[in-house]
């Protein structure tokens, strides 16, 4: 029998054991928890590996997918841009060779703005107008029908020529065109597939603050130059090239040049290349030293062009005259500076002044309306026809007298017009809108109808209003400050045929299309 000691000693070794089994105990659970917290770990970075590496293999795919398929741009605001005349003229063939010339004249820009690596990029162009605008204009000046829709056929056989190229209608809402070319700059500037823009906008000053953040960026951007090109554009840092044989270098209607005398001295109208007048220089190339003409400055030269002296502007600089004006710009500071010289009716305003004053027909003339600080509309410059063009006018009248609100406007709202509605030379329609601008608006100034075709101030070189009789103008038409202030919005003035009618040189009440005789 056990003695109360070896009780004791066992009870004490097995509460040892016991004690020491529950360490070993807590300690394996300790490991596992331990191992299960390791495990934890493992997975959540092995999770977050994982979409590191999905990400990264995306980023690859889509490097991988943007140097497939590289092209570059080229963004056209048509309503600045113009083809070429013999395009437009010829429609449908003239769209597919427009298409065919522009593909082929930025592949030599390529290959000079890019090297080699212009052979791997596709061609995308789009080009952006108000094409019924576009077409009433381009009527006007004689390169296509006048039809609503003219320049349709052009603009969808050049979208049908090449599988990137595009002619869209911006419609006739204001800036249309300018919305859409700033939305599809932004969108492709800083795309890694698009290589490189080719901007063809600089005749608007508005693209400035588009291309003010990629100034020196002659890597991804190239201007293109053509009519109206403003040098502020100059300013960016960006590389400028013509596409002489895509575009027109000249606005589309432009005054007729100088003759006589006078044209060896300054040639009015802009030089395609430069954009600058030209001056005449002596044997030893220097600027011509023949006396400048007083009267012209004084707006009372007789002589005209046929005058043997230099006609310029007060403190406008011999060797840098300014560019000629197109519609919308500011008039030349020379220009600025003597308007009071022209305020007297007295002197007369001489046709080389009407001339750099007032606006340029072009398609914004033929949707908006200058204005000077006075309120006051100001009609665009229309030469005097010559003497051959009266008589192919008068010639045609003969025939059967032609509608003017048709031919001017391109519609007629009489369905029982009696006057022609059949196509007539360019040269008729010219005849037609210099005749109905002779004869006063009745709302003058205030007139904001761009159907109104008649007059809103004096355009006769010379006139001096002096007795009624002389002029239909009042006095306020030949002192018209003739600075353009703003450009407004025109508004429907359906009444406006009502003094449209000219018959027998005088003002009547009957149909629009009354015509002169």
């Amino acid at each position: 029998m056990l003695r109360d000691s070896d009780i004791d000693s066992l009870n004490g070794h097995l509460a040892s054991l016991s004690l020491e089994q529950q360490k070993q105990h807590d300690n394996l659970q300790d490991l596992l928890g331990r191992f299960k917290s390791l495990l934890d770990d493992y997975s959540s970075l092995k999770s977050d590996y994982e979409e590191v590496k999905e990400g990264r293999e995306k980023y690859k795919r889509q490097a991988r997918g943007q140097d497939r398929n590289p092209f570059v741009l080229v963004l056209v605001d048509g309503d600045g841009y113009m083809f070429k005349e013999h395009f437009l003229k010829n429609g449908s063939e003239g769209g597919i060779a427009a298409a065919r010339e522009l593909s082929d004249s930025v592949k030599e820009l390529m290959h000079s703005t890019m090297g080699m690596q212009a052979e791997q990029c596709r061609i995308m162009v789009r080009v952006y107008a108000n094409v019924l605008g576009l077409s009433k204009a381009l009527a006007r000046a004689g390169l296509t029908g006048h039809e609503a829709r003219s320049l349709s056929p052009f603009t969808s056989s050049f979208t049908r020529s090449q599988e990137l190229f595009d002619y869209v209608d911006a419609a006739e809402k204001k800036e249309g065109s300018d919305f859409k070319i700033r939305e599809m700059f932004r969108l492709f500037a800083d795309l890694n597939q698009c290589r490189h823009i080719y901007f063809a906008g600089c005749h608007d000053t508005g693209y400035g603050s588009l291309l003010t953040p990629y100034r020196g960026r002659s890597d991804r951007i190239t201007l293109i130059k053509a009519a109206g090109f403003h040098r502020e554009f100059e300013a960016l840092d960006l590389p400028i090239r013509e596409l002489p044989s895509v575009f027109m270098s000249t606005p589309l209607l432009n005054s007729k040049p100088p003759t006589g005398p006078a044209a060896a001295k300054v040639n009015g109208n802009a030089n395609g290349a430069n954009g600058m007048h030209h001056v005449s220089t002596g044997s030893t190339g220097g600027i011509s030293t023949k006396p400048i003409c007083k009267h012209f400055q004084k707006g009372i030269c007789k002589f005209g062009h046929g005058c043997n002296k230099q006609h310029v502007m007060p403190n406008q600089s011999l060797n840098h005259l300014p560019s000629p004006r197109s519609s919308g710009d500011s008039p030349p500071q020379s220009a600025k500076s003597t308007s009071s010289f022209w305020s007297s009716p007295t002197a007369g305003r001489t046709d080389d002044f009407l001339r750099s004053m007032l606006p340029l027909p072009s398609i914004k003339t033929e949707e908006f309306i200058p204005v000077n600080k006075d309120g006051d509309r100001i009609d665009p410059y229309y030469p005097q026809p010559t003497p051959e063009s009266f008589s192919e006018y008068h010639a045609r009248a003969k025939q059967h007298k032609v509608c003017n609100s048709y031919h001017l406007s391109g519609e007629c709202g009489d369905m029982s017009c009696p006057y022609d509605h059949t196509d007539v030379s360019n040269t008729v329609i010219e005849v037609l809108r210099w005749m109905l601008l002779q004869h006063p608006c009745t709302r003058a100034g205030s007139c904001r109808s761009i159907k109104c075709y008649m007059g809103h101030l004096c355009q006769k070189p010379g006139c001096k209003a002096v007795k009624s009789w002389q002029c239909r103008f009042n006095q306020n038409a030949h002192t018209l400050e003739l600075q353009i202030a703003r450009w407004d919005i025109p508004t429907d003035q359906d009444d406006i045929g009502d003094q449209w009618s000219v018959s027998d040189g005088s003002i009547g009440e009957t149909s629009p299309g009354t015509m002169f005789d």
